[in-house]
């Protein structure tokens, strides 16, 4: 484990008691303090180590409770592939045309940036953390995310 991570690791217990703090029950600060560590984790490059770990870490757990709170619910940093699932439905008519959806949106995001883009949007995440995660400016996320919608809405109505 790199020397960020062990930091991390080691301060588990102060960012589980402040995102429990902050959030409305248990399981939601428990969601937040795993989300809070794994983004850290993925962007541990960015962390100068010269100044404490605690702010960074805090500012990454805030953003991403603003990001849930912003959309309503969880931002997943699971793959496309298995967040499928969430949007199913008991009606088998809707279940279809979802399936058939995801299927396209799969399909394209295998070697579409702009299909990427626009999923992790519509998982919660907003253009700055899209851009991080793609290591793009935040112009070629909203551009990737504008023109995709553009493309699906097309071939949605053929």
């Amino acid at each position: 484990m790199s020397g960020v991570g062990e930091q991390i690791a080691a301060l588990y217990s102060w960012i589980r008691g402040v995102a429990c703090r902050l959030s409305s029950c248990v399981a939601d600060g428990e969601d937040l303090a795993h989300d809070t560590i794994i983004k850290a984790l993925l962007n541990a490059d960015r962390y100068d180590g010269v100044r404490d770990i605690k702010p960074w870490l805090m500012t990454i757990l805030l953003n991403t409770l603003k990001s849930r709170l912003r959309h309503g619910g969880c931002v997943p940093v699971c793959p496309i592939g298995e967040d499928v699932e969430r949007f199913a439905t008991d009606d088998p008519a809707r279940q279809f045309e979802w399936q058939s959806l995801a299927a396209i949106v799969k399909r394209m995001a295998v070697t579409d940036y702009g299909v990427r883009s626009l999923w992790l949007y519509a998982l919660g995440y907003d253009y700055g953390e899209i851009a991080s995660l793609t290591g793009v400016s935040i112009g070629t996320v909203k551009s990737r995310i504008f023109y995709t919608r553009q493309r699906l809405k097309r071939m949605l109505n053929a």
